[in-house]
């Protein structure tokens, strides 16, 4: 067994689900966050892009 994975597509999509499941985590989290630090939401989209 690799140690690493190869890049194929039977793996293609349980990556772009895992990324997208990250990336919706990732951006609620740091929303939250920057609400409860009261600089709002846009605060923490500036730093972000």
């Amino acid at each position: 067994m690799p140690l690493t994975n190869a890049i194929s597509f039977r793996n293609l999509r349980g990556d772009l689900f895992g990324g997208v499941t990250a990336a919706i985590a990732s951006l609620s989290l740091t929303l939250t966050l920057s609400i409860a630090s009261s600089a709002g939401p846009v605060a923490s989209l500036d730093d972000a892009v």
